[in-house]
């Protein structure tokens, strides 16, 4: 979960405190893991053994979590850009397509949980591209580095000993026990502590393998989005047009915590029927509360908080309490955005009608392989045309903006493809392979 990350939910991933870091970067892994063994009188479900089998042969990962945590493209890079490669034409087609294979199963989690298929599926795709992204680091190693980071953690320190308690109880494999660079597993993402809560639809019910089952990752999703506090029937949010006298009330990040309690406050958070009564209007100018349920907002009673997560110039959304439910599954508004849009597109609404304030847009997955196309035809054969973000394809792309006299940021835009397919021709300088 880019969601980032951020206090740990399922998905949710710590950005590493850079204080803690510098304070416990010179000691020895060794030494981390002695502090750490001692804790396991505090810890009586996991065993000496299950401790030392775990962490004999542990990797220090806390050089890859420290760059990581630094580099959330939650947090570096445009919003825009974010969500044209997340909610992009072939995300929605897969998720229908998901939507369709997986119906029943969805209808038994709605019926059970009370969260709807398109918001269940729409977590799935952001998370792992509904399965496709496996992690690459042992769970217990990062959420091990991640402690040694900050020993001061107890929130860390006990995704660490719940990861050996998987282990141990043999609800996960160790082959395939892997994850983020925070700790992250599974299609959905979930952090060990959190997967522990909620890895049982009752007491009697087997625990769920969120890396194999997609049922199980569904389900479990839609279980920790109920204990986050959706509810059901609730749009997580609608496009609203607002008045320049409100644009002050603009609830960002942790500004619409107030959801939370789900009253209003009379501050960032209001009822429905407040802010209409303001001059709030939907995005098409039409009345705020509806009486149509297709509509969403249909209870003035119901509290929400403005977010305009561009500034007043971008477009602007009323959000619900569940919108603050999938927040706290990874603590990010691009990322709740791209949950949130995506389950919209899902359920067959329309894209957001305002735009966002640039005059360059951002490229779809597709558009971001044809911008590499472009770059290996022009010469640079080290770049991947694979549609991921890297080092080589930034390096390449800099180099162009060089080229051509732009400033040089290292960006993929709409304006660089353009710029590159303009001045395309020939056959590739790179091998054929390429």
């Amino acid at each position: 979960m880019r969601r980032l990350w951020l206090a740990c939910g399922a998905a949710a991933v710590l950005a590493a405190s850079p204080g803690a870091a510098i304070a416990q970067e010179a000691q020895p892994l060794s030494a981390c893991i002695a502090a750490l063994r001692k804790e396991l009188r505090t810890h009586p479900e996991v065993s000496a053994q299950t401790f030392d089998t775990y962490t004999r042969e542990v990797q220090d990962l806390r050089p890859v979590i420290e760059i990581a945590s630094q580099a959330q493209p939650e947090f570096v890079i445009p919003i825009w850009d974010y969500l044209a490669r997340r909610v992009d034409a072939q995300r929605i087609a897969e998720g229908r397509e998901l939507m369709r294979q997986q119906g029943d199963a969805l209808a038994d989690i709605a019926r059970r949980h009370r969260v709807d298929p398109a918001t269940t599926v729409a977590v799935l795709g952001i998370e792992t591209n509904y399965g496709s992204v496996a992690g690459r680091y042992p769970v217990v190693d990062a959420t091990l580095s991640r402690a040694c980071l900050n020993l001061d953690s107890s929130e860390r320190k006990q995704h660490f000993f719940d990861a050996l308690w998987l282990l141990q109880e043999g609800t996960v494999r160790p082959e395939s026990f892997r994850g983020s660079w925070a700790g992250a597993f599974g299609m959905t993402q979930f952090m060990p502590g959190t997967f522990r809560r909620y890895m049982r639809d009752g007491p009697d019910s087997p625990p769920a393998d969120i890396v194999g089952s997609m049922a199980d990752a569904l389900a479990t999703t839609a279980r920790y989005l109920r204990g986050l506090g959706w509810t059901e029937g609730l749009p997580w949010g609608v496009e609203v047009r607002v008045p320049p006298e409100l644009a002050r009330l603009n609830a960002q990040e942790g500004g619409h915590g107030c959801l939370a309690g789900a009253r209003s406050t009379g501050g960032r958070c209001r009822s429905a029927g407040e802010w209409g009564r303001a001059g709030l209007t939907r995005v098409d100018g039409s009345p705020l509360v509806q009486r149509d349920p297709a509509a969403g907002l249909v209870d003035p009673a119901t509290t929400a908080a403005l977010l305009m997560p561009a500034g007043p110039q971008g477009p602007a959304w009323l959000v619900t309490p569940n919108y603050q439910a999938i927040w706290r599954y990874n603590r990010a508004d691009t990322y709740a955005l791209a949950i949130g849009l995506l389950s919209d597109a899902l359920r067959g609404l329309p894209p957001p009608q305002a735009g966002w304030p640039t005059d360059d847009p951002g490229l779809s997955r597709l558009e971001f392989r044809q911008l590499q196309q472009l770059l290996v035809r022009g010469g640079h054969c080290d770049v991947l045309v694979d549609g991921a973000e890297g080092p080589r394809t930034s390096a390449a792309i800099r180099a162009e903006e060089e080229r051509l006299g732009w400033q040089v940021t290292g960006r993929a835009g709409s304006k660089l493809l353009a710029a590159l397919a303009a001045s395309s021709a020939g056959a590739s300088a790179c091998p054929a392979n390429r």
